[in-house]
């Protein structure tokens, strides 16, 4: 006869089995998923309480130096394999996280942080099996800049919390934490409100608020505002973990525009651009022996051949995506790459006019710099319309080594050195000094040596007390670079009784 217990017996054991496998089966985060969230959290405070807000520091730098940290320790952890080409990558843009270091320019070192940015995210999709800088480049870009981390944006608050998943005590410590957070904003608005109610209520706050520790409400928007911030750097980590397309685009589907109406399009301007490259060529040619007004043909008309140059590009972009590929479209294509070189030419030689007789600004020296990075590129799409080759890769060579170059050789410095041994050896005439201010604390060391060399104009001595007071109230160490750390040795060699702060502008 059958014991009756031994039916309750088995169905409890092959419950307990059910639930055991039930759990197994459930996946759990790792450990290093939930550290990494944490840091995470501390990367988005760091972010707003110090970054936003001291801007161009030495702070964004450091920041972007721990997300690719952070990013990278996540991939080792997550077992994804790393080719040569991506530890490349990750090196390059670690390596711009020192800008700030080097340059004292918060414009320069603006654009370096973005472009650290933009080459982690992209790393996150190129690791995930993205060809790196091939075709497929721009839509892998956009994807990793405005879907992929969203796709896991709450991905931060499950890694985070899953330290206390099954621990009931420490589960309601977190939901404690949590609530007295939710009540701090609401607790702040209901005290304000009574205080204002009665005399005696804010005399009573007034006498608890020199106990309580100094925690600004600004503190806790910084909390918040930071935790989105969080969860978009570690939705761009976790992604990683999610295969990127490798499919081609199939640039035929795009090829819309008939090449009749390319030709007839193009062929206008490129003859008008033949006419003006021929009259440029003897202008200058004619200012050399100076039978037209130098500086007025110098001057004239720099910013609207940039302007053109961009054009260009952007013509040759819509015949190289839209236009049926014919051999007359490639020549159409390389024609205006040769006669926008042509245009550039002509521009540079104005700009290095103007510069050897009015000397140097940063806005000459931009737009100069960007008109030998547009050279670079259509001289790349002139080799592309006889070889296929990656273009992209080629591209992103090129604007790293000339970004460097902007971020790590102190251009401002140069500017002020040059302009100050051009007027001294009498190669310009007038030396503004004026213009040192947009320089900071690059143009010093230059200005100290015009006040050495018995300089004692009003505009010098302005600039000079400016960036003494600014020096003594910044931030040392937000703000430091070597250009500061030269200035700041620099004015120490000047008698303090020289210094003004009391002036009308």
């Amino acid at each position: 006869m059958e014991n009756p217990n031994t039916d309750v017996i088995q169905n409890s054991v092959t419950n307990a089995v059910s639930d055991s496998e039930i759990q197994q089966s459930k996946p759990t985060i790792p450990l290093f998923k939930t550290i990494l969230a944490w840091c995470a959290f501390a990367l988005g405070f760091v972010f707003t309480h110090f970054v936003f807000w001291l801007a161009g520091g030495i702070w964004g730098g450091i920041f972007w130096l721990l997300v690719g940290v952070v990013g990278a320790v996540f991939a080792a952890k997550s077992g994804l394999k790393i080719t040569k080409a991506e530890v490349a990558i990750f090196v390059i843009a670690e390596l711009f996280c020192f800008t700030p270091l080097f340059c004292a320019s918060r414009f320069i070192n603006f654009l370096a942080a973005v472009f650290s940015c933009l080459l982690y995210l992209y790393l996150g999709i190129v690791v995930s099996g993205a060809e790196p800088f091939g075709k497929r480049f721009l839509p892998d870009l956009l994807l990793a800049v405005f879907v992929r981390p969203f796709e896991r944006f709450g991905e931060c608050f499950r890694s985070a919390f899953s330290v206390f998943k099954g621990k009931r005590a420490a589960k309601n410590v977190l939901y404690a934490v949590v609530g007295l957070i939710i009540a701090v904003p609401l607790t702040i608005v209901v005290v304000m409100l009574l205080t204002s109610s009665d005399a005696r209520f804010e005399e009573l706050m007034g006498s608890v608020e020199d106990y309580l520790p100094d925690f600004s409400f600004s503190t806790i928007l910084e909390i918040a505002f930071g935790i989105p911030i969080a969860m978009y750097l570690f939705g761009a980590a976790s992604s990683m973990e999610k295969a990127a397309s490798r499919d081609e685009i199939n640039a035929d589907k795009l090829r819309v525009l008939p090449p009749m109406i390319t030709y007839f399009a193009v062929t206008p301007i490129c003859l008008f651009y033949v006419a003006y490259i021929i009259t440029q060529t003897v202008n200058i040619a004619s200012s050399l022996d100076q039978t037209l007004n130098y500086s007025e043909f110098a001057r004239r008309g720099f910013f609207e051949l940039c302007a053109i140059a961009v054009i260009n590009l952007g013509v040759i972009a819509v015949m190289q995506t839209f236009a049926k590929s014919t051999r007359v479209i490639k020549f159409y294509i390389g024609a205006l790459s040769v006669l926008s070189l042509g245009v550039i030419a002509t521009a540079l030689a104005k700009m290095a006019m103007y510069i050897g007789e009015y000397g140097m600004t940063l806005l000459r020296v931009y737009t100069s710099w960007f008109m030998i990075l547009m050279s670079l590129m259509f001289v790349l799409i002139i080799v592309l319309q006889f070889k296929d080759f990656k273009f992209w890769r080629a591209l992103f060579i090129g604007f790293t080594a000339m970004f460097f170059v902007l971020c790590f050789c102190d251009v401002d410095g140069v500017i002020a050195k040059y302009n100050v041994a051009a007027y001294e050896s009498g190669k310009i005439e007038e030396l503004d000094i004026y213009e040192f201010s947009e320089l900071g604390y690059s143009a010093v060391v230059s200005a100290e040596k015009l006040y050495s060399d018995g300089n004692d104009s009003y505009t010098l001595k302005r600039y000079l007390s400016n960036v003494n007071f600014e020096n003594s109230s910044e931030d040392k160490f937000a703000f430091f670079s070597i250009p500061r750390a030269k200035a700041d040795a620099a004015l120490k060699r000047i008698p303090s009784d020289y210094f003004i702060y009391n002036y009308e502008d």
